[in-house]
C-alpha cells in the first residue's frame, strides 16, 4: 500500500509540473525557439509516459510512452486512445476522462493497455486538461505497475492460503502476544479448547493451561524459544467445560522487521495417543501372564539380557524347556536358533544400522521396533527354518525400558511359494522348461560377457494349430510337452532350452562350433523319429533351424534370426507332409474310437452314389461322392467322447459342441490334399433346404447337390439304424420322417426321387 501511495504522489507532481510549463509555453511566444527547445525537452526527457489527447485522438505521445506501449509515435498520432485500452477497462477510462472535462479532480487510477505485441501492461494513469496550441486537450502521464500488481496479487494468494491453512488445520493453531494474550486462533483450538475465538481473545495462554504445567508454560516454553531453539512439548489444558486435554505442542516466536511481536503455536490432541501409550504399559505389565498362549515363538529378556519368558510355541520350535533356558544370558538363548552365541535381533533393538548388518542382512525398522527374515539353522531337530523375527522394546508404567521381547513365525512354506514364484518366472508354465524371459536375459547375459562360440537352434512344432483346432487344446498341449521332452534329452545340462513362443523352442549352445550344432540337430531328428516310432497317436514333427557366433561382431539377435530364417525355410519344404500325417492319424483315430463309422459310411456310400446317379451326377462327382460319404463325419475326431457317445438326449451346450463337426472337418479336409475336393461339402452337409441349418445358415440351391444328396441317405441310414441312445426304426416310420422333414430339412424333390429308388429295390 505504501508503495501505491508513492506512485500516486509521483504522478500528480509530475503532472503538475508538466501543466505547469505547458501552460508557461503556451503564454510565451509561439514563435521563440527557446520555448519550443524547453518544451521539447520536458516532453522529451521525461521518465515518465506522457501523451496529449484532442478530441479523443493521440496527437503526441513522448519516448517513454512509445517505449511502454511498444507503438511509435506515427503509428499512434490520429487513432483513437481507446484503442489501447483493454476492453473491460475502457468505460472506466471514459468515466474518468468526463470528470476530468467537467472539472472534477480525478486521482490518479489504474487500469490495462495492449502493448503492439498483445501483451497486457497494468498502468497508473492521471489525466489533465490543458489548452494545446489553442484548442482544449487531455495531458496524460502514466506509470507500468505491472510488477507491482503480481506482487500483489501474489501476496494476496499468499495470505489467502495461509489463512485457509490456519483456519482448516487438523491441528490447533494459535498466536498471542508477547504478553500471553491470545490474538487469534483456529476453528480446532474454538472446538477443543470450548472456547469461541471472541472469548479466547479474552484469556491469555497461561489461564488455560493445567496448574502442574504452568512452570513449563511460563518460563521454560519463553526460555526456549528467545534462545531460537523449537522442541517438542507435552503439557494439559483445562478447557472451558473445566475437562483436561493434553496437548502436543510446538511454539515460535512471529518477527516483524526483524522483531519479535508474537509466537505462534501448533499443538495436536494426544488423548488417543495417552490412552494407548498407558494400555501399553499395562499390556506389558501383563505380558508374562498371556505370552504363554501366543500363537508365535516368543521370548522375552529383561534390561541383563536375561530370559524370563519362554513359550510354549518356543519349546516347540527348538525343542528346549523353559526350565532350562530361564535366567540364562550371554546370549545362549540364541544357541536352539543358530548353533552357537550370538547376538539375537532384541538384543539389537537400540544398535547401529551398521551393527545390525553385522548379524543380519535385511533389517527393516518400524519406529522402535526391527524386522527380519532369516534362515534357522538349528530349529526342529537341526532341520532348520525360515523364521520371521520382530523384536520389540519392553517399558513399565513409567516409561523406563525395561526389556525386549522377541516373536518368531515359521515361513518355510511362504518362502517355498516364493521359490515356486521365481521359477515360474523363468521357466514355461506348460513344459517346465526356460521361458522367453530367461531365454532373452541369457541372450543380454552373452552380449555382454566376454566373447565365446555359441550355436542357437529354432525348432518350430508343425501342424499344432491343426490339432488344436480338431483334438481341443488339451491335446496340444500334451504335444509340446512331448515335444519339450524330446528336446531337452537330446542337450547337455549347461544348455539352455527354452520355450520361446506357443509352438516355437530355442536352444543355446555355449562354446560349441557348427559341427557341434550339426550334430545336435541330427540328434534331435532321430529322437523325433523314434517318438513316432513308439508312440502313434499323434506323429510329431518338427522343422529345425540353427545358426553359430564364430564372429565376435555378430549379436546374439543375428545369430538368433539366423536361425530362425533357416527354421522357416525348412518348415516351407515340411509344411504340408506333416499336416497331412496328422490327418491320417486323424481318420485311423475316428474310426479307432466309433465303431459305427466304417458300416455307417458303407451303407450310405451306396445309397448315396444310386441317388447321384438318378440324378444325373457325372463319374468324377460320383468318386468324390463316395469320398465326401466316408469322411463327411471326420470332424467329430474333435468331439468329446461323452458327448459323441452320450445315451440320452444332449443339452443345448452339447448340440452346439456337437455343431462345431462340420467346421472341425472342413479345416481338417483342408489339410489334406485328398480330402481338399470335399472340404467345402464337408463343411456344409448339415445346412437345411430352408436355411436353419449350420454352420452357414444356407437355404435351397445355395446347398451343394452333393450335401443335399448325403443329408437324406445319412438321415436314412441313422434312422434305421441302431443308436447308443435309441433303436432302430422301421423302414416306412424313416420314410414318414423323410416326408414330414421335406421342404424344410431335405431338398422335397430328392426326397420324392429317394422314395422311389427304395421302394423299387425293395420290390
Amino acid at each position: 500500500m505504501e508503495n501505491k501511495e508513492n506512485l500516486q504522489g509521483q504522478l500528480k507532481v509530475s503532472l503538475q509540473k508538466i501543466r505547469q510549463q505547458i501552460t508557461e509555453l503556451e503564454m510565451i511566444d509561439s514563435r521563440s525557439k527557446r520555448s519550443q527547445e524547453l518544451f521539447t525537452a520536458l516532453f522529451i526527457s521525461s521518465p515518465i509516459g506522457i501523451f496529449i489527447v484532442q478530441d479523443s485522438m493521440f496527437v503526441d505521445v513522448n519516448p517513454q510512452f512509445e517505449k511502454m506501449i511498444g507503438f511509435s509515435k506515427a503509428e499512434l498520432q490520429g487513432s483513437n486512445s481507446l484503442n489501447l485500452v483493454v476492453p473491460e477497462n475502457r468505460d472506466q477510462v471514459k468515466e474518468n476522462a468526463i470528470k476530468m472535462l467537467k472539472g472534477y479532480p480525478t486521482p490518479p487510477y489504474e487500469y490495462r493497455v495492449i502493448q503492439k505485441g498483445g501483451n497486457i501492461k497494468w498502468i497508473m494513469e492521471t489525466v489533465t486538461s490543458i489548452q494545446y496550441l489553442g484548442r482544449p486537450a487531455t495531458l496524460g502521464n502514466f506509470m507500468d505497475i505491472t510488477e507491482r500488481k503480481l506482487t500483489e496479487e501474489a501476496l494476496r494468494e499468499s495470505q489467502e492460503h495461509y489463512w485457509d491453512l490456519f483456519e482448516n488445520a487438523n491441528d490447533m493453531i494459535y498466536i498471542h502476544n508477547l504478553k500471553g494474550r491470545f490474538t487469534s486462533i483456529n476453528k480446532n483450538a474454538e472446538q477443543i479448547s470450548g472456547y469461541t475465538r471472541e472469548e479466547a481473545l479474552q484469556l491469555s495462554f497461561l489461564d488455560v493451561v493445567a496448574p502442574e504445567d504452568a512452570e513449563t508454560a511460563g518460563t521454560q516454553i519463553v526460555r526456549d524459544i528467545f534462545k531460537g531453539r523449537t522442541p517438542t512439548y507435552e503439557l494439559d489444558i483445562i478447557t472451558k467445560s473445566h475437562h483436561r486435554v493434553p496437548l502436543e505442542l510446538r511454539p515460535r516466536l512471529l518477527y516483524k522487521n526483524g522483531k519479535p511481536y508474537a509466537v505462534q503455536g501448533i499443538a495436536r490432541d494426544i488423548t488417543e495417543r495417552k490412552l494407548m501409550e498407558n494400555q501399553l504399559r499395562a499390556t506389558n505389565q501383563r505380558l508374562l501372564d498371556i505370552i504363554e498362549f501366543l500363537p508365535d515363538a516368543t521370548f522375552v529378556i529383561d534390561q541383563n539380557q536375561k530370559v524370563i519368558a519362554w513359550n510354549r510355541a518356543t519349546e516347540e520350535m527348538t525343542g528346549l524347556n523353559k526350565n532350562d533356558i530361564i535366567g540364562q544370558g550371554e546370549y545362549t538363548y540364541a544357541i536352539p536358533f543358530y548353533g552357537y552365541p550370538r547376538p539375537m535381533l532384541l538384543d539389537l533393538i537400540t544398535a547401529s544400522d551398521e551393527d545390525i548388518h553385522e548379524h543380519y542382512k535385511e533389517v527393516r525398522r518400524e519406529g522402535e521396533s526391527l524386522y527380519t527374515e532369516v534362515f534357522a539353522p538349528g530349529v526342529y531337530d537341526g532341520e532348520g527354518a525360515y523364521i520371521w523375527v520382530k523384536a520389540s522394546p519392553l517399558f513399565d508404567t513409567n516409561g523406563n525400558r525395561v526389556g525386549a521381547i522377541e516373536s518368531i513365525r515359521d515361513i518355510s512354506q511362504r518362502k517355498h511359494f516364493e521359490e515356486q514364484l521365481r521359477y515360474l518366472s523363468l521357466h514355461d508354465g506348460l513344459t517346465g522348461l526356460y521361458n522367453r524371459n530367461y531365454f532373452e536375459e541369457e541372450i543380454r547375459r552373452l552380449e555382454s560377457g566376454r566373447f565365446s562360440p555359441a550355436g542357437m537352434l529354432m525348432c518350430d512344432v508343425d501342424g499344432l494349430k491343426l490339432v488344436n483346432d480338431t483334438l481341443g487344446h488339451d491335446a496340444g498341449d500334451r504335444l509340446l510337452i512331448s515335444v519339450a521332452r524330446v528336446i531337452e534329452q537330446c542337450f547337455r545340462a549347461d544348455d539352455v532350452v527354452a520355450r520361446v513362443g506357443g509352438d516355437e523352442f530355442s536352444i543355446i549352445m555355449l562354446h560349441s562350433s557348427e559341427a557341434v550344432v550339426e550334430i545336435a540337430c541330427q540328434r534331435v531328428r532321430d529322437a523325433v523319429d523314434n517318438y513316432n516310432n513308439n508312440n502313434p497317436d499323434i506323429p510329431l514333427s518338427l522343422s529345425i533351424g540353427f545358426a553359430v557366433r564364430n564372429d565376435p561382431c555378430l549379436s546374439m539377435n543375428e545369430v538368433f534370426q539366423a536361425a530362425d530364417n533357416n527354421m522357416y525355410r525348412e518348415k516351407l519344404h515340411r509344411r504340408q507332409s506333416a499336416r497331412s500325417a496328422i490327418v491320417k492319424t486323424l481318420m485311423k483315430a475316428l474310426q479307432a474310437r466309433d465303431f459305427l463309422t466304417e458300416e455307417h459310411a458303407v451303407r450310405i456310400q451306396k445309397l448315396v452314389v444310386t441317388l447321384g446317379e438318378h440324378v444325373g451326377l457325372p463319374t468324377h462327382r460320383l468318386t468324390d461322392l463316395r469320398l465326401l460319404a466316408e469322411f463327411h463325419d471326420i470332424g467329430k475326431v474333435g468331439i468329446p467322447d461323452n458327448i459323441l457317445f452320450k445315451p440320452a438326449s444332449l443339452s443345448q451346450e452339447e448340440v452346439f459342441e456337437m455343431q462345431r463337426h462340420p467346421e472341425i472337418g472342413h479345416r481338417i479336409a483342408l489339410s489334406a490334399p485328398d480330402l481338399v475336393p470335399i472340404a467345402d461339402w464337408i463343411l456344409k452337409h448339415h445346412e437345411w433346404w430352408n436355411g436353419k441349418g449350420y454352420p452357414l445358415g444356407l437355404a435351397g440351391d445355395e446347398i451343394p447337390m452333393e450335401c443335399r444328396l448325403l443329408a437324406i441317405a445319412d438321415a436314412y441310414d441313422a434312422m434305421t439304424s441302431d443308436r447308443p441312445y435309441r433303436k432302430a426304426m422301421k423302414k416306412e416310420e424313416a420314410i414318414c420322417e423323410l416326408n414330414r422333414f421335406a421342404g424344410i430339412q431335405f431338398d422335397p424333390y430328392l426326397v420324392n426321387l429317394f422314395i422311389e429308388i427304395i421302394d423299387k429295390e425293395e420290390s
